[in-house]
């Protein structure tokens, strides 16, 4: 046991334990360009066009909570009022 290196409220699995003990401190993350689906510019196309996969890949990317949060709300306030413009068209017919 005193191999497996467990303390109380330690969630890892032995190998990600060892793992991370072999590689030492965290790199730095690369200068790699990112992915096409985490960039902003993307995500607010998807929302606008193709809101479903928008509200995925905003949830999926890095932005902080409020950011996904209102954009969630944006994305549901937009439902809200085409549904109500849709209902009252129809009943003016």
């Amino acid at each position: 046991m005193a191999e497996d290196d467990h303390r109380a409220g330690d969630w890892l699995h032995r190998d990600q334990r060892r793992r991370a003990r072999e590689e030492g401190p965290l790199q730095q993350p690369s200068s790699a360009p990112a992915k096409w689906y985490d960039q902003t510019f993307w995500i607010v196309v998807f929302l606008v066009v193709f809101w479903p996969a928008g509200i995925v890949l905003a949830w999926r990317s890095r932005w902080p909570l409020a950011g996904k949060l209102l954009a969630t709300l944006f994305v549901v306030a937009c439902i809200y009022l085409a549904l109500s413009m849709q209902a009252y068209v129809r009943g003016l017919g």
